[in-house]
């Protein structure tokens, strides 16, 4: 059958356009084999069948006399109605499918939609029920310490630190009371010691002694003398704000007497009547308030615990906290949950009438993204209507002595996500109608544009691959001419000089004439300066390539621009008897976040160029606060920089700026990428002039885009030797021009593992000129080190990357983790002329430093005693 080639796992656009590719090669092949026939006598058996798909409508029985364009116009008409018959009925295929599923899914989808919503919704319910009766809990809990601490003797400053450490402990109440059974008897006494104690703390309360209401319908007044016991809050905090409830009988009013004589009955704990607290100062609502509703509170009061040691005389005195409901509500209130309101009511209120419980406070809850919720006190809703909410959960709990039913209500509804159920199910089947509509008819157009967008972008990544090839190649080229430029030169330079020396030294005697001698150690120096400017341009480069890439990294500390950066960096500029006079223009005390090393850097690198174009004059390094960032200036009395070069000053691969062409021509380059690392902006002042007539001079400003910050305490850490030593291309002369380094130790071993014999020996002969002592072996590669290791032991071994022998090969790194893992503890140090510092140090070295090898033999000292003080691992 057809249809077997069309397999479930293709798409359904897939599947049409094969059927409709497969239909149009039947056409043309019918077509073709209709033709052959018209060529032949009559009709043979050998005619070429079509395929199966027409084969039911050739099948059909022709007479004898029929004509071939007959036949062939009956089987085009045959395919054509086909063709419709299937893409019509694959059309209704899909579209019922896709309805059919669509509709499936959405049932599914909305069913276990409504079901996850409830159990969200009870869940989050049964969380906030359950916070209530938490928050409850630690309101009991504090009652009870309170009676226990003030069971036994106390005074009134015990009273108020307790207060203080209970306040500091989060929980939010309007007081705290200590209620004592004060007789008939002790009631003037109490009253003295009251009134003394707010004469001298509190002024400005009128003491009167005992209060109550002496009456159902007599407001608040002194209490009547002829009760034979009392209940006064005679302990109470703050004061300020309750000044009402100082020494209130609790026994004289109607719902605070039912909470003490029911406390008494069930010696446990028990709650008021709602109350509306007011301040009597300012008639300000205490607990705040909801619409045109005043907001509720209530009384706990707490008997506290019958204790072993004294069962005669408990209960007796009460613990009470004065509670607002709403701050019993956002106590209890989290940010998890759903958008939802929360109601509290009273079951035991004696005004409960008609199954209407009394409400004591509501809260709306709202969750809001990255932040608490948001809450609003809200005013209650009839008892009744709560639980005729599409979505509500009602649980009664145990408060005290009283039964309070908590209503959560849901405010995000069963409903709000099906609309987008909806309107997927709709795109579905709308979009599905319309695409497989459109389908046959546009698939044509469809698949031609295709192929030509296929075409175009085939053109335009050829054409944007031989744009990148040619701005590789012209990099590579530009590249290739820098570096012959800038280095032919000094080489040539070198191998003359070379040359020269070679030739005197062929002489039978050489040297016998003193000018021969100074000529020989000139074309000395000239090899010197041009290894030491390759050296330089290589550094230059392999840091260019590092910031480049954004694998170069700073270290932003607190720094001191004068000590830590322009007084270094002004030494090693200051030369003995020149006439460049270094000056240095920063205020103390100038701290910046920056990279002292690079910083430095940068400022020697500007200070070179500047020495290069003064004979007599000044450079002056300067630092100042602008506008509220820190800035540092460069300036110079030189030759100043022609108008024409100065757009193109930090290109890479620039031409040097001076006659000679001593510079590099990537320095001022590496200058804008190391202050652009650390956040800051390099550029030339245009409108500066040096003040000397003739030379203009130069100055390059360093805008650290960035305020000056405070010093931190410990300024010496900030000032090491070992900072200065570090700053990259910075000479040893420059960086220890008054000092000698630290004297080696006399004895050594020492294992040096490289490739290369020459430089085996090179470090040999240099390390002996230093340390004569010192014993040095060789080995050629990692898998020799690591049997020289087994038989020897060495306090220092230097390790080469790149090695290679007969059988395989170690890199450095893996010897160097290698010697680790056997259990070799020596002192290494990694050495390669490419940036592995990482990768050395990863793999269980102590430093790492770049090639080739100083030779010098100051500078190689230095560069031992580094690395010997370098700490164990």
């Amino acid at each position: 059958m057809v249809f077997s080639k069309f397999r479930m796992r293709k798409t359904k656009s897939e599947t049409l356009r094969e059927i409709k590719s497969h239909i149009e090669g039947s056409i043309q092949l019918h077509t073709a084999s209709s033709n052959h026939e018209d060529e032949e006598e009559g009709h043979s058996s050998s005619a070429p069948r079509v395929v199966d798909v027409v084969e039911p409508y050739q099948r059909a029985p022709q007479s004898d006399t029929g004509s071939t364009g007959s036949n062939r116009s009956l089987s085009q008409l045959s395919l054509q109605n086909l063709r419709k018959h299937q893409s019509d009925n694959l059309i209704r295929l899909i579209l019922v499918l896709g309805a059919l599923t669509t509709a499936g899914f959405l049932w599914i989808g909305l069913k276990g939609a409504l079901s996850q919503t409830e159990d969200e919704f009870i869940r989050s319910a049964l969380f906030a029920e359950n916070r209530v009766t938490e928050a409850l809990d630690d309101y009991l809990n504090a009652a009870s310490l309170v009676h226990n601490r003030c069971r036994h003797n106390f005074t009134r400053t015990d009273f108020r630190e307790m207060y203080e450490y209970l306040d500091s402990s989060g929980l939010v109440f309007q007081a705290v009371q200590f209620v004592p059974n004060v007789t008939n008897a002790e009631r003037q006494d109490a009253e003295d010691e009251a009134e003394a104690y707010y004469a001298d703390n509190y002024p400005n309360v009128n003491y009167t002694g005992f209060q109550g209401f002496n009456t159902p319908t007599s407001g608040l007044e002194p209490r009547w003398r002829n009760q034979s016991f009392y209940f006064p809050v005679q302990y109470q905090e703050p004061i300020v704000g309750n000044e009402a409830a100082i020494d209130l009988d609790y026994y004289s009013s109607g719902s605070r007497r039912q909470t003490v004589d029911s406390l008494f009955n069930s010696a446990g704990p028990a709650l008021t009547d709602r109350l509306v607290l007011v301040n009597e100062g300012t008639k300000e609502l205490r607990c705040g308030s909801s619409g045109k509703s005043a907001g509720y509170g209530v009384v706990l009061m707490h008997p506290g615990v019958n204790l072993t040691t004294q069962p005669d005389i408990w209960p007796r005195d009460i613990s009470a906290i004065v509670i607002c409901i709403r701050d019993l509500l956002e106590r209890s209130i989290t940010s998890d949950g759903r958008d939802s309101k929360i109601f509290i009511h009273d079951l035991s209120d004696p005004s409960v009438r008609n199954g209407e419980p009394v409400f004591l406070g509501g809260a709306e809850i709202r969750k809001t993204t990255g932040a608490a919720p948001f809450v609003r006190m809200i005013a209650g809703d009839s008892f009744a209507s709560l639980v005729d909410k599409n979505l509500f959960h009602q649980q009664t709990i145990k408060a005290a002595n009283r039964e309070w039913t908590i209503t959560v209500v849901d405010m995000e509804g069963w409903w709000d996500f099906n609309l987008p159920f909806i309107i997927l199910g709709g795109a579905i089947i709308l979009c599905s109608a319309i695409s497989l509509a459109a389908y046959v008819r546009n698939d044509a157009r469809k698949t031609k544009r295709y192929n030509e967008l296929k075409v175009e972008a085939s053109h335009e990544k050829a054409a944007l691959i031989l744009k990148n090839a040619r701005q590789a190649t012209k990099t590579e080229r530009e590249l290739n001419d820098f570096i012959a430029h800038e280095v032919r030169n000094p080489v040539a330079a070198a191998m003359a000089a070379c040359n020269f020396v070679q030739t005197e030294l062929n002489k039978p005697k050489p040297f016998v004439e003193e000018e021969a001698l100074e000529v020989a150690q000139g074309d000395m120096s000239v090899i010197e300066n041009a290894l030491k400017f390759v050296n330089d341009l290589l550094r230059n480069m392999l840091d260019m390539h590092r910031a480049g890439n954004k694998q170069l990294q700073v270290n932003m500390v607190a720094t001191d621009l004068k000590h830590d950066v322009i007084e270094p960096v002004a030494g090693m500029l200051h030369k003995r008897g020149s006439k460049v006079e270094v000056i240095v223009a920063c205020p103390d005390n100038l701290w910046i976040n920056a990279d002292p090393l690079r910083l430095k850097q940068v400022i020697l690198n500007l200070g070179r160029n500047s020495s290069k174009f003064i004979e007599e004059g000044f450079i002056r390094i300067k630092a100042e606060e602008v506008d509220g960032n820190v800035k540092l200036f460069v300036d110079d009395s030189g030759s100043g920089i022609p108008p024409e070069k100065r757009d193109s000053l930090f290109a890479k691969f620039q031409e040097s700026l001076d006659v000679l062409s001593q510079g590099t021509g990537i320095g001022l380059y590496l200058c804008k990428s190391l202050v652009d690392l650390m956040g800051g902006k390099i550029y030339l002042d245009n409108d500066y002039h040096s003040g000397i007539e003739g030379r203009p001079g130069t100055s390059f400003v360093i805008d650290m885009r960035a305020p000056s910050v405070e010093p931190p305490m410990a300024q010496d850490n900030f000032r090491s030797t070992e900072v200065m030593f570090a700053i990259p291309g910075a000479t040893d002369e420059e960086l220890h021009p008054l000092s000698e380094a630290d004297d080696l130790p006399e004895n050594l071993r020492v294992l040096f593992v490289d490739d290369d014999s020459i430089l085996r020996k090179l470090f040999k002969r240099s390390v002996k000129r230093i340390a004569p002592q010192w014993e040095v072996r060789e080995a050629s590669n990692g898998e020799s080190a690591l049997a020289i290791t087994e038989k020897e032991e060495f306090d220092l071994i230097f390790v080469d990357m790149y090695m290679a022998s007969v059988e395989k090969q170690l890199l450095g790194t893996e010897t160097v983790s290698a010697l680790r893992n056997v259990g070799i503890t020596s002192k290494m140090c990694g050495l390669s002329a490419n940036d592995l510092e990482e990768e050395y140090l990863q793999a269980g070295a102590n430093a790492f430093m770049f090639k080739p090898f100083p030779c010098e033999a100051h500078e190689l000292k230095l560069a031992l005693g580094r690395i010997l003080a370098k700490p164990d691992l």
